[in-house]
């Protein structure tokens, strides 16, 4: 072994013990701190501690359902082949916007229309008051509005530009700090409608009046097209039954009137052959109303979304609430560590300040 190769390991033992010699130093120095360690952690623990207990305990109401969004495969296209094969074009009644992907809910349940007709609502506890009061009551906002004559327990076509201002303000301040609308698991096709306050009844109240407007409004935007398609050909079928009912009484009638027609006389025939065209056009018309009316019914019925709930929002709510241990070790845990990070700080400032000349 060379002269060299001896001085490098020299060397890696200095600084393997020099390294020891300071770990031993600074575990020292914490023993001889520990009176600094123990008062930082009892003094931490103790805060948190208090914190934790005088902080108001928020509430959260979560609503779980599956949403089916899938508008072209299954029972629907199933349909469509049917339906072309007896020459009916039925694309244009199971035909589904876009709009309504998965996605696109949770921006419907953040719009500024849904949160106000769900602020707006008046719910079945606190008197029937509307919520929006109920939310001023909690926020210790009421009585501000009050005092600039703004009254929410009013008719709404009775609302001014005052009204509108406060809902705006209120509901930016609910998608900021209380709701929360999302998937667990971008696979799925669930969804997490959660609402949070300090008012557990409040927060039971909010959400589940907010998720019933919501899912109403998806389930009537979403059938609307289809819905409007049934209503005209239901009119169209009333319509072309009349005309047919009307062609069959005219028919009788003139059978009765002229019982005996010469069957020579072809002129004498002609008035009643045109009834028989008018019947048979009529029935014939019918026959395919009424096969588009059957076909419309199937397909609107398919187009009906399915909304499952999963879970419900059930008193009691779950809470912020953590346990007093809880609350005492992680205070005791976090004093502690800053405690020693305080004293290592310190040892190691004194150490490079006595250094210096």
């Amino acid at each position: 072994m060379s002269v060299q190769d001896n001085h490098m390991i020299n060397e890696e033992k200095l600084n393997l013990a020099s390294v020891i010699i300071n770990v031993r130093q600074w575990v020292l120095g914490l023993l001889l701190s520990w009176k600094i360690v123990l008062l930082g952690s009892m003094l931490s623990g103790a805060v948190f501690l208090a914190y934790k207990s005088l902080k108001p305990t928020v509430y959260t109401a979560e609503t779980s359902f599956v949403l089916e969004t899938d508008n072209g495969s299954g029972i629907g296209g199933q349909l469509s082949s049917l339906a072309s094969l007896a020459g009916v074009n039925v694309g244009a009644l199971t035909e589904s916007s876009s709009l309504f992907q998965l996605d696109n809910i949770i921006e419907l349940y953040r719009s500024y229309r849904m949160l106000k007709k769900t602020l707006l609502t008046r719910s079945d506890g606190s008197n029937g008051e509307r919520l929006i009061t109920r939310f001023g009551r909690e926020s210790k906002q009421l009585n501000d509005w009050l005092e600039e004559d703004v009254d929410f327990e009013i008719a709404n076509n009775q609302m001014v530009v005052k009204h509108d201002s406060i809902l705006k303000e209120v509901t930016e301040l609910i998608l900021e700090n209380h709701l929360s609308v999302g998937k667990p698991n971008r696979k799925l096709s669930i969804l997490n409608v959660s609402y949070r306050s300090k008012d557990a009844l409040f927060s039971k109240d909010f959400n589940e009046i907010l998720v019933e407007h919501v899912n109403r409004f998806y389930k009537e935007t979403r059938t609307k097209k289809t819905g409007e398609n049934l209503k005209i050909l239901g009119i169209q079928a009333d319509s072309v039954k009349k005309v047919l009912d009307n062609s069959l009484m005219l028919l009788a009638n003139f059978q009765e009137e002229n019982p005996n027609l010469n069957p020579l006389s072809l002129s004498a025939r002609v008035p009643m052959q045109k009834l028989q065209i008018d019947v048979q056009a009529s029935g014939t018309v019918y026959q395919e109303v009424v096969k588009n009316l059957e076909i419309a019914k199937i397909a609107h019925r398919n187009n009906q979304p399915l909304i499952q709930t999963i879970d419900s929002p059930v008193l009691p709510l779950e809470d912020d609430k953590m346990k007093w241990y809880k609350a005492l070790i992680i205070g005791l845990l976090v004093g502690g560590f800053l405690s020693v990070i305080f004293v290592s700080t310190k040892r190691i400032y004194y150490s490079i300040t006595k250094d210096i000349p």
